[in-house]
């Protein structure tokens, strides 16, 4: 397989990485040697190859140039071969590695005189062709100048480089296909961290965007973006991606390798304004926030522009107040959301940020870059908690705020509960006093206040438990017992295993279905006999209650002889029926009315079931 679709071919195959390491050839026979060689540093870039060999111009040893390449100086090397003739052989091909550079050409003897080879990152494909190596070249013995020279023109625009830290020196061509065809077991402990950084970050850069698209956060959005950014920036070097950009589109994969720098900062700072609120918590930090946004904007395009056109000087100068402006910000916005935090979602991204600082500054004194791998892989894992923590504060949130709605619903159907029930009791009384029955109304007017101060003492409240609601109930069929001169009886039982002092339930709950069998149900009846039975009893989840009377049964009192027919649905019944629905967590039947009949047919009253939720 070609090895520019062996690096692609790895990159598809993430899940099988680690076999590669069968293809760890013993690597250690390789024999690298160093060649000698003097530099000429200069801003001319018009010194021609003729020129340098031919107007005497002074080379210097390499500890002469104790500074950093840049953009500006073209570097001659002149590398001297003669120690090494006897170990070159006059028949055999080697390999001239010099690193990477920007812009690279290597000056060979040939029959038509000396020849450039260009194999720079940032030289066009068409000019170096397909078959170039961006290490360096490829030669023989003949193709050494005067016998014993090459003679190499460098530019780095990149980076700046310690110029004592160049070197060159000579490789078989034999051992250089095995170095660059087959990883040495230094290459596979330098690249493990990376695939398993890889690996892992992969997967949770997936789950993250399923959970993005699942509920259109835009905290989920930028940190799943984060990652991604991280993952092309820090990953790439694990599959040699950026070999193969550098190699084959080298203005193209310089210019993405700045450009990530930004969007990763773009999307950090974009991800810490959705994760913190900074609109509603922190206004200043989100007006920063805000106005270093779009300086990372405004940045990104002027980079591409000045490395689209070569002008490193400015990208350098881009780059570097990038730089000066993000660690300000850094450390201005940790201190001030140390100062000013609200909650603990501050300290993830406080110890994440310090955990990715951390990792830099290993990179930046050792030049090692699994400490910037480390420090990534701790943040993220850092903000990854603070995102799971963060949706259990939200979803807590949404119950509490369900909660109080249906609080608030019940609430405002017992409202329009108790108008009802007071307006009734109060006609009562009114009854009463016209009848010039006063001991009767004294007697019901002191009832009516307990029952009044009991209601209000539980107002406050949504439910009640079932001995006061019971207590209510009593006090209430006592009310309507003096209201119609003691004409029916009533009895209210409670199973033996039904605890009422640790039941829950909605106040006056039960009292519009009582209220209904009485007015309809037993005061239509003829005679004496009759009976109000109410029953509580607990079945699995559920208060089971049972309002049962021997009345005329609902075909009669809605009849036109019934004395107090109703032409519309109760609405203490309507309101109650609503308020038990709101407590069902299911659609299920809450009321169940059963018509008693007798083998004739005819009517023996109603059974009245109600179902309430104890869940």
């Amino acid at each position: 397989m070609p090895k520019d679709q062996k690096y692609i071919f790895h990159l598809l195959l993430l899940t099988i990485l680690l076999p590669f390491a069968s293809k760890a050839q013993s690597t250690s026979a390789i024999r690298e040697t160093l060649v000698p060689f003097l530099m000429l540093k200069t801003t001319d870039d018009s010194l021609t190859i003729r020129q340098v060999m031919e107007q005497g111009v002074t080379f210097y040893p390499l500890d002469s140039f104790p500074g950093r390449t840049q953009p500006k100086e073209n570097y001659w090397i002149k590398a001297d071969f003669e120690s090494l003739i006897p170990l070159i052989g006059e028949d055999s091909l080697w390999f001239f590695y010099t690193g990477n550079f920007d812009l690279a050409t290597c000056f060979l003897q040939s029959e038509e005189g000396i020849s450039p080879k260009e194999y720079g990152r940032l030289t066009p494909l068409s000019i170096k062709g397909e078959d170039h190596e961006s290490t360096g070249v490829f030669f023989k013995e003949s193709d050494l100048i005067d016998g014993r020279f090459l003679f190499l023109k460098l530019k780095r625009y990149r980076y700046h480089q310690k110029i004592n830290e160049f070197k060159c020196s000579l490789i078989s061509a034999q051992d250089f296909n095995l170095k660059a065809n087959y990883y040495s077991w230094d290459d596979f402990l330098f690249l493990a961290p990376r695939y398993l950084f890889i690996g892992a970050f992969v997967l949770i850069f997936i789950f993250t965007l399923i959970l993005y698209l699942s509920s259109w956060r835009p905290d989920y959005l930028f940190y799943a973006l984060y990652i991604l950014c991280l993952l092309m920036y820090l990953g790439f070097s694990g599959f040699r991606i950026y070999d193969y950009l550098y190699r084959n589109y080298g203005l193209f994969g310089t210019g993405l390798h700045y450009q990530l720098q930004y969007f990763i900062n773009l999307t950090y700072i974009l991800f810490a304004k959705y994760y913190l609120q900074t609109k509603i918590n922190y206004p200043k930090l989100d007006l920063a926030i805000n106005v270093l946004a779009v300086f990372l904007m405004v940045s990104t395009v002027l980079d591409g522009i000045f490395v689209y056109n070569f002008y490193f000087e400015g990208q350098h100068s881009v780059i570097n107040i990038h730089r000066l402006v993000m660690s300000f910000f850094a450390v201005g916005g940790v201190v001030y959301l140390f100062i000013y935090a609200k909650n603990l979602l501050v300290y993830f991204i406080i110890v994440g940020s310090l955990s990715f600082t951390a990792g830099s500054l290993g990179m930046l004194f050792t030049n090692n870059n699994n400490y910037m791998i480390l420090g990534c892989t701790l943040e993220l894992l850092l903000f990854g908690l603070g995102l799971s923590y963060k949706f259990k504060k939200d979803n807590e949130e949404k119950i509490m705020i369900k909660k109080e709605a249906f609080d608030n619903k019940l609430s405002a159907l017992r409202a329009q509960m108790n108008p009802h029930f007071i307006f009734n009791s109060l006609s009562s009384i009114q009854h009463l006093i016209s009848m010039n029955n006063k001991a009767s109304a004294l007697n019901y007017l002191t009832k009516f206040s307990r029952l009044m101060r009991n209601l209000l003492e539980s107002s406050i409240e949504t439910t009640v438990i079932l001995s006061e609601e019971i207590k209510t109930l009593d006090t209430y069929l006592e009310l309507e017992s003096l209201r119609f001169d003691g004409t029916f009886k009533y009895d209210i039982q409670v199973d033996d295993a039904l605890d009422v002092d640790a039941v829950e339930v909605p106040a006056l709950i039960v009292q519009p279905f009582v209220e209904n069998a009485i007015i309809h149900g037993l005061l239509n009846k003829q005679g004496a006999d009759k009976i109000l039975n109410i029953r509580f009893r607990q079945v699995n989840n559920q208060l089971v209650c049972e309002v049962e009377d021997n009345g005329v049964g609902r075909h009669a009192a809605s009849s036109e002889h019934s004395i107090l027919k109703s032409s519309r649905k109760s609405r203490g019944i309507e309101v109650t029926e609503k308020r038990l629905q709101a407590l069902s967590q299911r659609n299920m039947k809450n009321i169940e009315i059963i018509d008693k009949k007798d083998d004739q047919g005819n009517a023996l009253g109603t059974r009245v079931i109600i179902k309430i939720p104890l869940d």
